[in-house]
């Protein structure tokens, strides 16, 4: 929720910032307090941020690049260890207390909001017995909207339990287990930019991420280079990856590359970075037409992201603005993602004055859009953004929103 009030479609609306993190921290303090008596000696806190990804889409379960940052907006997780291995769970989003046993952990339910710390659990119970639990509140900006929530809050609850059992981590081994949380407890087949983008993230920066190796690039915005501003419009629809066409996608890609591979004669293909960009050109076409696009948006996507980190070096916001058109377009064209809001407000935000470049963020079945705009990017320019999107959409009334947001540091302890 925003720091202050918003009314979406009447002339009250002002472009907020997300609830800062002091409040966010002192929420989460006073429910605590309040349902368990805990004193506040006893409360440590982990702060998760959320990530955009202006360049990369739908490319990192295939090992393409991609290009990520932080926001300041955030999962805040605060506990207290507890000597048993037990956790006691609330939060300030979603209804009902989540309690289990770390060694008695059954199959994922979807339905469950607490199925990411029985997650957390499980993977870390799969390399080291856990015998000590917590007792916590969480705490998120905005949850399912399409900004890595799921990584945010699954990777405080991997911190958390790591913590308290003094299991020392690295970062890779951290992203590996929030993986292992998404890929194979929940379902989901995504890689690794949201987890390491969290991780790695620093404030002014932005990380060009090899989803192969692992390796991380880290480019601080050029001194010399103009202003600009990210906004973030929530449509007012949620989304779950597990259910949506997401998990499709990534079947298509695999089959496109298995496909590509037998054609080219390339063995142990299995996805479409195992293939050289010539040997796509030259059977592209013999793919079947869903297949093709989405290896079409693949090696459009490594092309986008190849030219936009160097055009963040420059400090060429327009080109790098382009970019981020051409990506959504293909996201939408080539690899069919969207849905009709998501593709109502994007091509809203890309008729505005002002815009540099938008996209969907996250899967792209719900959630949000995120604009690179002008430093001078007004209030009035958002009202005329929503007033516009809820004319055709008036069900998201009182549901959508839009944010100023800034980049941020990665998951740390307080």
């Amino acid at each position: 929720m925003p720091d202050e009030g918003v009314r979406m479609g009447g002339k009250e609306l002002m472009l907020v910032k997300f609830k800062p993190l002091p409040t966010l921290q002192e929420e989460a303090v006073r429910f605590l307090k309040q349902s368990e008596s805990t004193t506040e000696g006893d409360i440590n806190f982990i702060v998760s941020p959320y990530r955009v990804c202006p360049l990369g889409a739908h490319v990192d379960h295939q090992g393409g690049p991609v290009l990520g940052m932080t926001i300041d907006a955030y999962t805040i997780l605060a506990f207290e260890a507890l000597s048993v291995p037990k956790v006691r769970l609330y939060s300030l989003n979603f209804p009902a207390v989540v309690e289990f046993d770390l060694n008695k952990i059954g199959p994922a339910d979807m339905r469950d909001w607490g199925r990411y710390a029985k997650g957390a659990a499980k993977v870390l119970g799969s390399v080291k017995h856990l015998s000590y639990g917590f007792i916590g509140v969480v705490n998120g900006s905005l949850p399912s909207a399409g900004l890595s929530s799921s990584a945010s809050v699954g990777l405080a609850y991997l911190f958390a339990l790591g913590k308290i059992n003094d299991l020392d981590f690295s970062a890779d081994e951290f992203i590996r287990l929030d993986r292992r949380l998404e890929n194979h407890y929940l379902g989901l087949q995504n890689g690794i930019l949201d987890q390491a983008t969290i991780i790695n993230g620093r404030k002014d920066h932005l990380l060009y991420i090899n989803t192969i190796t692992a390796e991380i690039d880290s480019f601080k915005k050029p001194i010399d280079a103009g202003e600009f501003r990210i906004i973030v419009a929530h449509s007012g629809f949620t989304r779950d990856l597990t259910s949506s066409r997401f998990n499709t996608r990534v079947e298509e890609c695999s089959k496109a590359s298995k496909l590509l591979g037998e054609m080219a004669g390339i063995d142990s293909v299995n996805i479409l970075s195992d293939i050289p960009e010539d040997q796509y050109h030259s059977y592209r076409n013999a793919l079947p037409e869903n297949l093709r696009r989405r290896a079409d948006h693949f090696f459009s996507e490594v092309k986008c992201v190849n030219e936009g980190i160097r055009y963040w070096q420059e400090g060429d916001w327009a080109n790098f603005g382009d970019l981020i058109n051409e990506s959504c377009k293909s996201s939408i064209e080539n690899y069919e993602s969207g849905s009709p809001p998501l593709n109502s407000l994007q091509e809203i935000f890309s008729k505005t004055e002002g815009v540099h470049g938008s996209r969907f963020s996250g899967g792209g079945y719900g959630g949000c859009v995120i604009g690179f705009v002008n430093p001078d990017f007004s209030d009035d320019d958002a009202q005329q953004i929503m007033d516009k999107y809820l004319n055709s959409f008036t069900e998201a009334k009182g549901l959508a929103s839009i944010y100023n947001v800034n980049s941020e540091d990665g998951i740390r302890f307080l």
